[in-house]
């Protein structure tokens, strides 16, 4: 079925794809798109043109864009141009702002519907769907590929001059890179990495991070440096080899194997012990030799003789006493 606007039947629809645009059904045979308060179609952006694009139908049933901006339509991914017109056909994505100019969450356009030969409303919705199923997984796709390579270009910036990798170099062992230049100059003042502060022992240049610097500048060319800028790091590069060693390794040392003393086993070490007995007599005896009673009685000998002993003593002192009293006595 045909859409109707105020009982006149619509030829197309433009579907829309952008923040805060509406579907907009085509009665008229011509509608001009822009900023502009005297446009068909008012869009306030201001990164559109007053006067945008105009869309119309000639009298052959063609359907035709015309670009009459400053930042340019698009038909797909094909810019037309300020000036020139481009033919589209139903399903073609009409492009105000293209995302190779905006953010994707900035993208304004519309997807180009020809509604005069259809015969089924449910079709034509279930188109509807689809296009926006694509629009959706074409957004989804953009923002991911966005986000890598933001990613991508913070894993290549140089901690010295914080900003992206010119002629890169790569310090050993830690692996971290940065622009030549710049670590020329760093060397100058010290041996250890700026980033982690580990001492270099090589540099190396590393020909895998600038073909991908170099492919990441070709996609967005915004983010180069002057040419200026390029002119003085070369001249101030002083790393002009493939590789450079700052310290030698010290040579490995081989750690000899300790000895390992077998252990022994328990009869080797009874027959030790009973060794070590036998040969001190006096500090050892015999388990089957003892006998409790006897060292009972030993004691009891010792006591009794140590009081003899000391009797003895005593009386040997007594006769010292009187002897010496008698010498002192005559003398």
């Amino acid at each position: 079925m045909v859409t109707e606007v105020n009982g006149t039947a619509s030829w197309a629809k433009l579907i829309s794809f952008g923040p805060g645009i509406e579907n907009v059904n085509l009665v008229k045979g011509s509608y001009v798109f822009g900023r502009n308060p005297a446009a068909d179609v008012k869009i306030p952006d201001i990164k559109l043109s007053g006067l945008h694009c105009k869309l119309f139908k000639d009298d052959q049933g063609g359907f035709w864009v015309e670009d009459t901006s400053s930042n340019g339509t698009f038909i797909d991914n094909e810019l037309i141009g300020k000036g020139k017109k481009k033919k589209i056909a139903s399903g073609d994505k009409i492009y105000l702002l293209h995302q190779s100019k905006v953010k994707p969450t900035e993208v304004i356009g519309y997807v180009f519907t020809v509604l005069v030969d259809e015969t089924s409303e449910l079709k034509r919705k279930k188109e509807e769907e689809q296009i926006r199923s694509s629009l959706e997984e074409e957004k989804k796709l953009s923002e991911k590929q966005n986000k890598f390579q933001e990613e991508l270009g913070e894993e290549m910036m140089c901690c010295i001059c914080i900003d992206y990798i010119y002629n890169c170099v790569t310090a050993i062992p830690c692996l971290h890179n940065f622009c030549a230049s710049c670590f020329s100059g760093w060397m100058q003042k010290s041996a250890m990495c700026p980033q982690c502060r580990e001492e270099v022992t090589e540099i190396k240049k590393n020909a895998l991070v600038n073909n991908i610097l170099e492919k990441f500048m070709e996609n967005n060319p915004t983010k180069k440096r002057s040419k200026e800028e390029y002119e003085e790091m070369d001249k101030t590069n002083k790393i002009k080899e493939d590789k450079i060693v700052l310290k030698k390794k010290p040579a490995a040392t081989t750690v000899a194997a300790s000895r390992v003393v077998p252990v022994q086993n328990n009869r080797s070490i009874l027959n030790t012990l009973t060794n070590n007995r036998n040969n001190n007599t006096s500090n050892y005896r015999h388990r089957d030799e003892y006998n409790p009673d006897e060292d009972e009685e030993e004691s009891e000998y010792s006591e009794e003789s140590e009081e003899e002993s000391e009797e003895e003593n005593s009386d040997d002192s007594d006769n010292y006493s009187r002897d010496h009293y008698r010498h002192r006595r005559y003398y």
